[in-house]
Formats: C-alpha cells, structure tokens, sequence
C-alpha cells in the first residue's frame, strides 16, 4: 500500500469511551482474551477493566506491590500476568478472577527496582531485570528461580524472540545484548548507541522498550534519540533492526528535542510500527511507521504524553495510555496539596473494514 492508502486504513479514530483514573499509570495492555484492559501504575495497584461489553466496566484492583509497577506481561496460555515494581518484588496473578489473589509472589525477586519483564511463547518461563543488572527466568507455574546471570550494565527492556531460545536485552548505553537462553551467555550485540548520551557526569537514555515481529525478523528499539541531562531533552525514536543480519534497517525519529522518549514500540500485523510518545504535559506523538518507507505514514500531536499502546486481539481496537503530571519542584501546592498527575487510556479504532 502507498503512504496514502495506509494513512486512511489505519488513522485511529476516538471512540469516545475513554477511560481516567486519579494516578498515574505507565502501561495499559489488552488481555490475550481481549476481554479486559490492565493497566499497572505509580500506586502500586494494577488497574483492571471489563472491556467486552457497551461500555468499559472498572473491577477491583490488584493490590500487594509496595512501588511503582513499570512492567508486566501476560501468559496467553495459561491466564497469568506477571507483575513486577520498584522495590524488587515479582507476582503471577490469575487477572480474570473476581478478585484475584497472587499464584506466587516474590518480594525479593530482585535487589531494587524492576524495569523489565517479559514472558516465553511457550508460557512457561518470565525474565525480569533492573537496576541490580541481574537477569534472572524463573517459572512461571510457581515461582522457583530456573537460571540467573549477570548483565554488564543496567537494564531497561526484555524481550524473548518468538522462537524462545533467545532473549533480548537492551541496556542504558543502547546495547542491545542477544542472549541463549539454556546457556545464560551473550551471543551478539546490536549498536543502538544513539539512544545513549553522557552529557557531562550525567547518563542520559538507554533502550527503553523492545519488540519482535510477529515472524521474529524484525525487532524494534525505542527511546531517544541525542538523549541529554536536565529535563532529559531529546527526540523520540525507534530503531528496527534486521534480526537475521543485525543490520540497522530504520530510524524513525518524530517531533523535536522537547518531545521525550519513544516509550512504546509495537509492530502491527501489517507491518508497521505503532510509537507513542511522551515528555512535558501536551508534548509527543503517536505515528506509524514502515520500515521499507521513508517517512511515518500517519503521525499526530493531538495523542501526546503516550505511555503505551496496545491493538485489541480483533485487529481493530486500539488503547493509548497517556500519562502526566505537572512538575512539582519549587511549585506551590495547589489547595495544600501536592498534584499526584492522572492518567487516560484513549479508545481508539480503525476504520471498520481492517481485519
């Protein structure tokens, strides 16, 4: 398809059924069911909504995190998601319970704070990893550590290859490590470099998130791009590399050096990337991109502070998670109090034709 032609299969409309909650939350994804939307937050709760119906249902959370929970993946197998937060715990839950209590949980999964999970096809295993460079697969039925190694830096984002004998990491200086997984060993590296700055003593960057293919030939890596310190300053970007050669196949940069990081990557059936955006309140994108096209296909600033976007099993829905608070340094509380931020997952749609 032309870039015309894909902009006006696929432009997201609203639907008008959005969904707020009073804290901020950093991921939103759709059950492998496609029944519930799940999303995990700075308050330590994951938010859970009934999706199926008219209109979206709010149901109890799921609480016993003691930080912010940054990540979580789902076991389409088996009905489990995996949590983990900022203090090093990690949960499996069953998250279409009423009220869902922990299959397992460790609390000291890890030493500190948790950025990365990510589950096997086969359902059977979870990696995390974080700021103790430790990556660590335990099982997923019930908990017991399976292997454990050490990364040489710290770690952003997990990734397990669609045919799960390797895992992907991507670290603070944008190294993205391919790792066997029976081994616990390195196999290569892909330079992602650019996602990484050290501007004068401060780091600034890294590979915020990766994803696959479906096929496993295509891996993308979003963050940002010429990253520097302060207010993190940088343009949001997402690199696709070619998983058999390694070679670097496209940047995908989008808006200026106040628009933050590319927080979320995922390929669409079809083959574009879906990225979303976010940096100060009002500021980022969402755009849509082919790695075999020059320019985004549809791009737009009326969708900023994007956390996360996830497509809906039928191909047609998609959720947008958008996420801010204003900076509360050296400001006045407002009433006496201090202003947590909110957050929004948008109910967006395709036209009714895309299958």
């Amino acid at each position: 398809m032309s870039p015309d032609e894909l902009k006006k299969r696929y432009e997201p409309k609203p639907t008008g059924k959005d969904l707020a909650y009073e804290r901020q939350l950093w991921q939103a994804r759709y059950s492998p069911c496609g029944r519930f939307l799940i999303a995990c937050g700075y308050d330590a709760t994951i938010q859970r909504w009934d999706v199926s119906g008219e209109e979206p249902k709010l149901l109890s959370p799921l609480t016993g995190h003691n930080g912010w929970v940054q990540c979580m993946a789902f076991a389409p197998q088996t009905g489990k998601l995996f949590t983990a937060d900022s203090w090093g715990q990690v949960a499996c839950w069953p998250y279409a319970d009423e009220s869902p209590q922990p299959v397992w949980r460790l609390p000291e999964a890890h030493d500190g704070w948790i950025r990365a999970l990510a589950v096997s096809p086969d359902g059977q295993h979870v990696a995390t990893s974080g700021n103790d460079q430790a990556i660590r697969i335990w099982n997923a039925a019930d908990g017991k550590l399976h292997k454990e190694w050490k990364a040489p830096e710290r770690l952003f984002s997990l990734c397990f290859h669609p045919d799960g004998k390797s895992l992907v990491s991507g670290d603070l200086k944008g190294l993205v490590r391919q790792w066997d997984v029976t081994e616990g060993k390195s196999v290569r590296e892909l330079d992602a470099s650019l996602l990484y700055q050290l501007d004068r003593i401060q780091e600034c960057g890294g590979a915020r998130h990766l994803a696959f293919d479906a096929e496993g030939k295509l891996l993308a890596c979003a963050g940002q791009k010429k990253p520097g310190g302060g207010f993190a300053t940088g343009t949001p970007c997402v690199l696709v590399f070619d998983w058999e050669s390694g070679k670097l196949v496209r940047e995908m940069p989008m808006g200026g050096e106040q628009d933050g990081f590319a927080y979320d990557a995922q390929f669409h059936p079809a083959g574009f990337v879906m990225c979303a955006s976010c940096a100060f309140p009002g500021k980022g994108h969402v755009w849509f991109w082919k790695p075999d096209q020059e320019q985004a296909f549809y791009t737009s600033t009326k969708l900023p502070n994007g956390r996360t976007l996830s497509l809906h099993p039928d191909g047609r829905r998609l959720a947008l998670l958008t996420s801010q608070a204003a900076n509360g340094n050296g400001r006045q509380l407002k009433d006496g109090k201090y202003d947590g931020g909110s957050a929004k997952v948008q109910m967006l749609e395709f036209a009714a034709d895309v299958g």
